[in-house]
């Protein structure tokens, strides 16, 4: 390895880190590049002579390369069972983010970020920080001073300081709308991205304060908090790879949200045809005019239990339902990995049907319109136990409550209140008031909600689409839920502990892009593993320092060999010496 300083058109030096080779075929020699380190004049500040300072690197790289291929025997020296550690001594080194090093230089990442940066003043990487905050992200997710701290427990270097963390955020915003487009752009070329069916939902994130602003504002929580919030929007395509996003200030309602971010993205990403499949609470009258008038299609769910008495009743009504196997399956349903197998009971029929819409029009009034769709019905048994067992669920703690009143406050009985009569609260503290009645069970309710155990519907524009493929499409959908849970439980975007709109907008931005690279390294691997097995795996491959130079690999297991062969990582060694750590780390930033 040398360094090469390499003279550009407009006077500035580039350095890079070069490998020579000899081609086996040709047997002339060759150079490779393996890592690009900049422009001199970017290093100035940190060092009185970089190239000086690169080439003493470079030298010793090459010595700990030359030591590593020397041999496979790696002398580990004397070790005493009685040595001792030193103070804050940690010797563990996190190696998970070799394989979403990968996918984030496959993505070009950093060429996006370093030729961003060349415009502007900045004394640091705005791509370190990126990479810090996407990696950390998945392996010890927290606060952004907290992903600082994590930087000295990942084998690679980094050029920032912990100020410079929040800093960045502010320019990931502005990069925003431009790097999203890149990254689809990268899917598309590298992926074949299938964006002819769009899967859209929309969630809730925290905050830890108490007072709004124009941007954080109350509104109703998917989390029982009465904190200001923000809404996210974001769009999946048909193989669950996100396509986009959009924040929206947290008293905006759901289905109001769904047209802004669909006309920017069709716009921007040139997007032909689609038919967006979304939930019941985005089914709203002003969306689907949306689409239809865009000549675009939509697979929604529809309410049963609060629809016309003309709907239940052909749900209720036995005839023309046809049994179907295999037309969904547990997975669909609920995002099971468990449960590859054919559902059990299943039975649906469908029919063409003018359903009426409220439309607003021009001058802000609603007008009701009616429009030709299919109206799909569904009964699935498993679905049907599934429902059983949450409301059995429920009612213990229904039960709790009829017992011990004052015990729970409104927000603590929560949705058991709808089967518990003669309980009244305060409205303002929402708590327990005193009262002489006796609180009790609900029966007609329970027999009520039990007829609709089982039985969804679903309608869509795409008539002449077969009923079991409209059914499988719309069972898709789990997957954008399991990407909200991800980003929430597993990546824990929420509570957001950042206060300044540009840098909430650059947090998300970094939580994006790690369910990106994730969805991403799923499909490399064949859809064999979930988001959460991968992160699980990529958590526990680390290394540990023994002795001088030497480190030991701590975990391999299926799933990390299953990824070190589909992005040409050799992951597998026992030992290795700082060398090659520096190597892996060099390759997961080549094409695989």
């Amino acid at each position: 390895m040398f360094l090469k300083a390499t003279k550009q058109k407009n006077g500035r030096i580039n350095l890079s880190f070069v490998h020579g080779y000899r081609d086996p075929v040709t047997k002339n020699t060759k150079h490779k590049v393996i890592e690009n380190l900049g422009y001199v004049d970017e290093y100035l500040d940190r060092y009185d002579d970089p190239v000086a300072h690169f080439k003493e690197v470079a030298r010793m790289r090459t010595k700990e390369m030359e030591e590593e291929e020397s041999g496979k025997e790696i002398p580990l020296g004397s070790v005493y069972a009685d040595e001792l550690m030193d103070e804050n001594e940690d010797a563990m080194s996190h190696l998970g983010f070799l394989p979403l090093s990968s996918i984030y230089h496959e993505l070009k990442l950093d060429q996006f970020l370093i030729n961003r940066q060349r415009s502007k003043s900045i004394d640091y990487s705005l791509n370190d920080v990126m990479q810090l905050l996407v990696y950390t992200r998945v392996l010890t997710p927290g606060s952004k001073r907290a992903s600082f701290l994590q930087k000295e427990n990942l084998a690679g270097s980094f050029n920032c300081d912990w100020f410079d963390v929040y800093r960045a955020l502010d320019y990931f915003a502005a990069f925003r709308e431009d790097l999203l487009l890149h990254l689809h752009e990268q899917v598309r070329i590298n992926y074949k991205r299938k964006a002819h069916v769009v899967f859209y939902d929309v969630t809730n994130y925290y905050f830890e304060i108490d007072q709004e602003d124009d941007f954080r504002r109350k509104g109703f929580c998917k989390h029982n908090t009465r904190n200001p919030l923000v809404q996210m929007g974001l769009l999946l395509d048909a193989d669950a790879i996100p396509v986009t996003y959009r924040l929206f200030k947290g008293s905006t309602h759901d289905s109001q949200t769904m047209m802004p971010l669909l006309q920017e993205t069709r716009k921007t990403y040139g997007l032909e045809r689609i038919v967006v499949v979304a939930d019941k609470g985005l089914n709203s009258g002003d969306n689907v005019a949306f689409l239809m008038a865009k000549g675009d299609g939509f697979i929604f769910s529809q309410r049963i239990r609060g629809a016309s008495r003309e709907l239940k009743a052909y749900v209720f009504d036995p005839a023309d339902y046809v049994e179907k196997e295999g037309v969904v399956k547990a997975a669909d349903l609920w995002g099971e990995q468990a449960d590859n197998q054919n559902v059990p009971a299943f039975r649906m029929k469908s029919r063409p049907y003018p359903q009426e819409f409220w439309v607003t029009y021009a001058d802000d009034k609603k007008y009701k319109i009616s429009l030709d769709v299919k109206q799909i019905v569904c009964y699935n048994e498993l679905y049907a136990k599934r429902q059983k067992h949450k409301r059995a669920e429920v009612l213990e703690k229904v039960q709790k409550i009829i017992a011990h009143p004052k015990r729970y406050s409104k927000k603590e009985a929560g949705g058991a209140l709808r089967y518990v009569k003669n309980v009244e609260y305060n409205k303002e503290t929402g708590e327990c008031i005193n009262t002489t009645r006796i609180p009790y069970l609900d029966l007609d309710k329970i027999a009520e909600d039990e007829k609709y155990d089982g039985y969804y519907a679903i309608i869509t524009s795409e008539v002449n689409m077969p009923d079991h493929e409209v059914v499988r499409t719309y069972h898709g959908l789990w997957e954008i839920e399991r990407s909200f849970r991800i980003t929430k439980s597993n990546l824990k975007s929420r509570p957001v502990y950042v206060s300044l709109e540009q840098r909430i907008e650059g947090h998300f931005l970094t939580c994006y892009i790690a369910l990106l690279i994730l969805r991403l390294l799923g499909k490399r691997l064949g859809g064999k593993y979930t988001p959460e097995q991968i992160i699980e795996s990529l958590k526990r491959y680390q290394s540990c320092l023994v002795k001088d130079n030497v480190f030991r690999l701590t975990y391999y297991d299926p799933l990390i060999r299953d990824i070190g062969d589909a992005l040409n990582l050799t992951l597998n060694r026992r030992f290795l010496k700082m060398g090659g750590i520096r190597q892996l780390v060099a390759n997961s930033k080549k094409k695989f």
